[in-house]
């Protein structure tokens, strides 16, 4: 009976006596995601209007907040709890939801992204969180953004750890 791998390295390891010696394992990829400003913004001013907030995974505080899920596609989503019946648009969405281009429902977006489903949490009303801590506040970047601009970006860096930076246009 093969021993199953329980650490990375070992994984990597198994993975080169499969595959030979040239394996490298996938290096975590820089990307950019792009999502309709407008709808981003809406899902912002939801979370920001909402009497109440779902908390994230670790999270015992609940203040507005957009999450950004990896799984079937990736978007960004409202944390504001919505008691309405109609919670669902015509297609089954979640409204206050914005997918990336390209990375919509039955989409894969583990081929840049690496890895399995992710859920990470963008504060809205904190400064971004800038070695100087003066930062603006995601919402006021996307109520403040340029009458021209119509996108959002969503910079994706792995250095020591994933980091994220946003910006509009």
């Amino acid at each position: 009976m093969l021993n199953q791998p329980t650490t990375p390295e070992e994984c990597q390891a198994l993975l080169r006596e499969i595959l030979g010696d040239n394996y490298q394992p996938p290096a975590h990829q820089d990307c950019t995601l792009t999502f309709p400003l407008d709808q981003v913004r809406a899902a912002a001013e939801h979370a920001i209007n909402a009497t109440e907030h779902a908390p994230g995974p670790g999270e015992t505080d609940t203040r507005p907040r957009l999450w950004w899920i990896k799984g079937d596609g990736t978007f960004l989503m409202s944390n504001g709890i919505d008691h309405t019946p109609n919670a669902h648009d015509d297609e089954g969405h979640w409204h206050h939801i914005a997918f990336a281009d390209n990375w919509g429902p039955g989409t894969d977006p583990s081929t840049i992204l690496g890895g399995d489903d992710l859920h990470e949490t963008l504060d809205l009303t904190h400064p971004d969180g800038d070695d100087d801590g003066d930062g603006p506040a995601l919402i006021e970047l996307l109520r403040d953004a340029p009458d021209h601009a119509t996108r959002f970006l969503l910079h994706i860096t792995h250095d020591d750890g994933m980091a994220l930076t946003m910006t509009t246009e």
